[in-house]
């Protein structure tokens, strides 16, 4: 079954037994077997004359095998948690690194095992990994036996606290990891992809992948905006003041596909009074488009509330809506100004 599936053997002839096979485009026969053969056909081996006479389409057709062959191999030592399985039928064809030159085990070679003894190259590899996985069910380690849940908890730990001394060296908050769906996408990625990952270069993350990302911010905005014609929408502003003392003014944009934010103003060098509020509002409503606008939402402050009314004059389909959670807490606080709140002496 093993030789059907090879594609090599469309190309060469075995002659009385599948170590010998005599190639179909020079009329050469090589020991070996199939794993020698394809080797001849690709060529880039020292060990083995290149065929003279192998298409090209033919060497491709042979080298994308193999290369297929190796990433499957790759992503299954990686399930079985590092156990390497020779396969006894092809082994060869596992162990086959496409133009790296490397000659076939011998049949009769003998590989160390865990416990220094030998054993046949057709029995398990082991090799670090084998300290925390059983290979039989009553197979005691030294130290006593340590199953799976355990393995993976040592294995996790050290996974976490490499991440963790990573995070701290950059300076990242501690909430960086309740951003659950980006990161766990992320731990997702870097598993699947297994061992010998190599970690990201300073102008990948810089230049395109953040340009990928923008693509992708981009299209969800056009789906924001499509919503936003089909049902209208609401403009939000949000003022705030920063550690530094800049004041900033965060719009954003909601409907029932969701919100978004759509840029932000740094109001720090100049005052925002009424006037220059409704030109904010205005600027903002004529880039969303005026048909698709059905209110603007800011907090009670008096600037806003003038410019709502300014905004009622120019665009009589467009609302001024105060915001309901500032006004609460004006009210709260107001209620907890007057005695005996202020003064604490109300029993609780």
């Amino acid at each position: 079954m093993s030789q059907k599936k090879d594609p090599a053997w469309a190309y060469g002839t075995p002659m009385g037994s599948n170590t010998k096979v005599k190639c179909s485009f020079c009329d050469v026969t090589y020991n070996g077997g199939i794993f020698r053969h394809k080797k001849h056909l690709i060529g880039g081996y020292r060990d083995v004359k290149v065929c003279p006479n192998v298409p090209d389409k033919v060497k491709e057709e042979i080298k994308e095998y193999l290369l297929k062959k190796n990433e499957f191999k790759i992503q299954m030592n990686h399930e079985a948690s590092m156990v390497n399985l020779v396969d006894n039928d092809e082994m060869d064809d596992d162990e086959v690194e496409v133009n790296m030159p490397m000659g076939p085990p011998s049949k009769h070679q003998r590989m160390p095992s865990s416990s220094g003894s030998g054993s046949s190259i057709n029995s398990t590899i082991k090799g670090p990994m084998n300290l925390y996985f059983s290979q039989k069910p009553n197979e005691k380690r030294k130290g006593g036996p340590i199953d799976l849940e355990s393995s993976r908890k040592i294995l996790r730990d050290r996974a976490v606290s490499a991440f963790a001394r990573w995070m701290y060296d950059a300076g990242l908050p501690f909430n960086c990891v309740n951003y659950t769906e980006s990161f766990g996408e992320f731990i997702e990625a870097v598993g699947q992809y297994g061992p010998g990952m190599k970690p990201p270069t300073y102008h990948e993350v810089r230049v395109p992948f953040l340009k990928k990302e923008v693509e992708k911010t981009n299209k969800i905005v056009e789906e924001h905006k499509v919503q936003w014609k089909t049902y209208g929408c609401s403009i939000m502003m949000d003022k705030w003041t920063a550690r530094n003392g800049k004041m900033v003014i965060n719009v954003l944009v909601n409907s029932p596909r969701g919100s978004v934010f759509l840029e932000s103003y740094d109001a720090s060098d100049s005052s925002t009074d009424s006037n220059k509020m409704f030109n904010l509002f205005e600027k903002t409503i004529m880039k969303i488009g005026k048909e698709n606008v059905v209110q603007v939402v800011t907090d009670n402050a008096s600037e806003n509330k003038k410019a709502g009314n300014m905004l009622k004059g120019v665009f009589p389909h467009i609302f001024w809506t105060p915001c309901a959670a500032h006004c609460i807490n004006l009210m709260f606080g107001d209620i907890f100004k007057e005695a005996p709140y202020s003064t604490g002496e109300l029993e609780s």
